[in-house]
C-alpha cells in the first residue's frame, strides 16, 4: 500500500504569508521528482534554508530522508519545531488532552493582558483613532490567556501549542495576514474590522480556538537551526537539494511579524511604534538591503554543499532575473519554471504595481568542478 501525505498537514494551520509557497507545491513537486531520478534516490537530504511559514518543509517531509530547516525569526523556528516532528516521537494523548483543558479554561478571569491593552480596541462599539484593531477584544483577551495556560505545562509540550496558536492569530486578525497595520475606514482613518466595506468579518471575527497540532504521516531525521542561513550553510553537509527563498526586497519579516514572535515570547514590548505598536527590536535581514542582498546570494550558493539547489525569487526583488540567470549559471547547468500569480492584495501602494507577479523557480543541478 502506498502511503499519501494527508492534505491538512499541507493546507491547514499555516500562518498567512507573503511569498507563501502554498501555490508553488506541484511546481516544486516536479523540480523534487528530476532530483530524484538524476540521484537515483527515493528519500533526499534536503535544506531549506529560509523556512518562513514552513510550507515546503511540510512538503518535503515525504520525499526526504533528512530535512534541515533554518530561520532567523523566532515564529518561524516555532513553527518548523512543531511540524517538523515524527509523529512516534510525539505524545499526542497528552498534547490533545492538555489543548482540551486549556480551552476549557480560557475564559476564566485573568487581569487584562498586553494583547488586550496594546492591539484590541477598548470600546468596540466606539473605536477612536488611538485604538489599534489588529484583533476584537475576545480574540485579544483569548491569545493573552491561551499564552498564559500554555506557560503552565512542561516546555516539551510549548512549540506543539504555541506553532497553532500562531496559525489562529494569524488568520483571525484585522489584516490581510501583514502585521505592518490593521484594516481601516478609508474615509475617517480609524481602524474598522474589515475596512471601509467590512470585508472577510467571519474570518476576522471567528473565535479563535487551539487545536493539537496536524503531523505528517511520514517521517524522517531532521534539525531546526535559528540563524542566519549565510552564517550555518557551510556546516550542512552531503545534501541532495537545498530550496532557497530568501527575502526578495526592502520589507522585513521581523515588523510585518511582529505579533507572531510577541506570542512566541509572551513579554509585553517595552519600546514600540505609535501607530501599529510595533516593537523597536525586530530583525532586518542583509538580503531586506539592496546593496547587499546580491553579494549575500552569490556567497550562500558557494557555501552549500548540494547536488542540486531549488530557487523561487519575485521578479519584483533586488536580483533581477538576467543577474539571477547569470549567477546560476556559475554554479551549474539551469532549468527554469515561470509562474504568475496575483499580487499580494495586503501590499500598500497596488496603484503603481503590476496585478500580477511573476515567480521565477529555477533548478539547478550544481557543476562541482566548476566550484
Amino acid at each position: 500500500m502506498i502511503k499519501i501525505e494527508d492534505i491538512d498537514y499541507l493546507t491547514n494551520q499555516l500562518i498567512t504569508y507573503i511569498g507563501n509557497k502554498r501555490s508553488l507545491l506541484n511546481h516544486i513537486n516536479k523540480a523534487i521528482i528530476q532530483v530524484k531520478k538524476r540521484t537515483g534516490k527515493s528519500y533526499l537530504r534536503v535544506f531549506d534554508a529560509f523556512s518562513g511559514s514552513g510550507v515546503v518543509s511540510r512538503f518535503m517531509k515525504a520525499h526526504a530522508s533528512y530535512i534541515a530547516s533554518n530561520d532567523f525569526e523566532d515564529y518561524a523556528v516555532t513553527i518548523a519545531r512543531c511540524y517538523l516532528q515524527n509523529r512516534s516521537s510525539v505524545d499526542t494523548f497528552s498534547i490533545s488532552k492538555i489543548v482540551e483543558e486549556i480551552n476549557n479554561r480560557v475564559n476564566e478571569q485573568f487581569p487584562k493582558g498586553f494583547i488586550e491593552r496594546l492591539y484590541a480596541p477598548k470600546d468596540e462599539l466606539n473605536i477612536t483613532s488611538n485604538d489599534r484593531v489588529f484583533y476584537t477584544q475576545d480574540n485579544a483577551r483569548r491569545l493573552d490567556n491561551y499564552r498564559r495556560l500554555i506557560e503552565e505545562y512542561p516546555l516539551e509540550y510549548r512549540d506543539s501549542l504555541i506553532a497553532p496558536l500562531l496559525s489562529k492569530a494569524s488568520v483571525h486578525s484585522n489584516t490581510s495576514g501583514v502585521f505592518k497595520g490593521f484594516y481601516k475606514n478609508r474615509n475617517t482613518g480609524i481602524g474598522q474590522y474589515g475596512g471601509t466595506n467590512s470585508n472577510a468579518l467571519s474570518r476576522i471575527k471567528g473565535q479563535i480556538m487551539l487545536e493539537p497540532p496536524i503531523l505528517s504521516q511520514f517521517e524522517c531525521d531532521y534539525e531546526v537551526f535559528h540563524d542566519d542561513t549565510n552564517k550555518i550553510a557551510s556546516q550542512i553537509k552531503e545534501l541532495d537539494l537545498t530550496y532557497i527563498d530568501p527575502p526578495y526586497n526592502q520589507h522585513p519579516y521581523g515588523s510585518n511579524y511582529f505579533m507572531l514572535n510577541l506570542l512566541v515570547h509572551y513579554k509585553e514590548p517595552i519600546n514600540i511604534s505609535k501607530v501599529s505598536g510595533i516593537p523597536k527590536n525586530w530583525k532586518r535581514s542583509g538580503y531586506n538591503v539592496k546593496t547587499k542582498s546580491k553579494k549575500l546570494f552569490n556567497e550562500l550558493l558557494h557555501s552549500i554543499d548540494t547536488k542540486f539547489f531549488l530557487i523561487s525569487f519575485n521578479n519584483e526583488g533586488f536580483i533581477s532575473p538576467d543577474e539571477m540567470r547569470s549567477m546560476l549559471k556559475k554554479v551549474g547547468s539551469v532549468e527554469e519554471f515561470e509562474i504568475v500569480y496575483n499580487t499580494f492584495r495586503g501590499s500598500r501602494n497596488l496603484r503603481n504595481r503590476n496585478i500580477h507577479v511573476t515567480e521565477q523557480l529555477f533548478l539547478v543541478e550544481r557543476n562541482f568542478n566548476g566550484k
